[in-house]
């Protein structure tokens, strides 16, 4: 789990906005912060069952969770591998750490699109009908490139748009590419590539002395972290994109604490921090229709729409605990979508989607394991 938040951290501290300093902080690294270190919120002292209405602000409805377990299948892969799979297609990095191929099968010949020459291999994306590769210049000095390829036919070409940033965060939703890039005075935008009709804009672009980052999208909208580069610790705000492309506050999150965004249905889903010192530990809630719910602890990084749901990961509670990828459902329950076999000592990997399926790996003393599941 620290190595998924010090992944995070990273990426904060690169993609703070243009024209401040270069030693400004990445968002919630210190103890101190310009709010409150506990959330603003308190649960409703009952947990409820699953589907009840949701409560205030103030008082978000408890969820507790219930077994529905995926129907898991083993990819055959080490865990740990790159490794996105769609409905008919899969895509597998031969590098872990994505120096060097990826291969993806298609409905025509299988593509290997390798890292080349000072990159890494730093996203991959797939959707039904379309997988793109992001290779990251290793320098960061030059942008990033971005390979698409249809899956149906094979052929293979590049996300049209302007110029991408280097590295950043990178999310595909259908044939629509949302990535980071550069505009005028060197402001930090978000930039779209509509894959069907191979052109692409500028978008939003973040005011001086703030960033954006942690990407989600799905039919339901595009969240986003925008952060500040206030002193001694940055503000974060967790944003869903309106009609027009803008990024508008959610309603619900503690102010500057929060990490994790991603929009369902009726609302939202979201992560927020409560110790500034541990990063890598959250605790998540949701939206629906003007009324919230308390969905409990999770783990940063790891909010992903997929299917009809947005899943995240929750490291084991206890000695006698397994690890667990946890479901937020349309209909307001809360579900464990997947139990790692280990207790205790067991963590989960990041959770990829790639057109409703979902893949996961997982480490523990009784063996580790990549699989995939389709979400009903």
């Amino acid at each position: 789990m620290w190595v998924r938040t010090t992944i995070a951290l990273a990426l904060l501290v690169a993609l703070i906005g243009c024209g401040t300093d270069d030693d400004a902080p990445a968002p919630g690294t210190d103890e101190q912060s310009s709010s409150t270190s506990e959330p603003t919120t308190e649960p409703s002292a009952e947990p409820t069952s699953a589907g009840d209405t949701g409560g205030t602000i103030d008082a978000p409805t408890v969820v507790e969770p219930t077994p529905a377990l995926l129907d898991w299948q083993d990819s055959g892969l080490e865990a740990g591998t790159r490794y996105v799979r769609g409905p008919e297609f899969e895509a597998i990095v031969s590098d872990g750490n994505g120096n060097g191929s990826i291969e993806i099968t298609t409905g025509g010949p299988t593509k290997v699109i390798s890292a080349g020459a000072g990159r890494t291999i730093s996203e991959v994306l797939m959707s039904e009908r379309w997988a793109v590769v992001v290779r990251q210049d290793k320098a960061e000095t030059k942008p990033s490139s971005a390979d698409v390829v249809e899956l149906a036919t094979g052929v293979m070409g590049v996300a049209n748009g302007p110029p991408p940033a280097s590295g950043g965060s990178w999310v595909l939703t259908d044939g629509d590419l949302y990535y980071p890039s550069y505009g005028v005075d060197r402001k930090y935008c978000l930039a779209t590539s509509a894959l069907d009709d191979k052109n692409g804009e500028d978008g939003w672009c973040a005011p001086d002395g703030t960033g954006f980052s942690g990407l989600t999208a799905s039919e339901r909208g595009v969240g986003m972290m925008t952060f500040d580069d206030a002193r001694p610790v940055a503000c974060r705000t967790l944003n869903v994109l309106d009609g027009s492309g803008l990024p508008q506050p959610v309603e619900g999150p503690a102010d500057c604490i929060g990490w994790d965004v991603a929009a369902t249905a009726n609302g939202a889903v979201w992560s927020e921090v409560p110790r500034p010192r541990r990063q890598e530990e959250a605790v998540f809630r949701a939206s629906a229709d003007g009324t919230f719910f308390d969905l409990g602890p999770g783990t940063t990084g790891t909010a992903l729409p997929c299917g009809d749901s947005v899943f995240f990961v929750r490291d084991p509670q206890g000695p006698d605990e397994p690890a667990r990828l946890m479901r937020w459902t349309p209909d307001h329950t809360l579900e464990v979508a997947y139990e790692s076999t280990s207790v205790g000592n067991a963590f989960l990997g990041e959770p990829a989607c790639g057109g409703g399926v979902l893949t996961l790996s997982s480490f523990g003393e009784k063996g580790d394991e990549l699989v995939w599941a389709e979400v009903d």
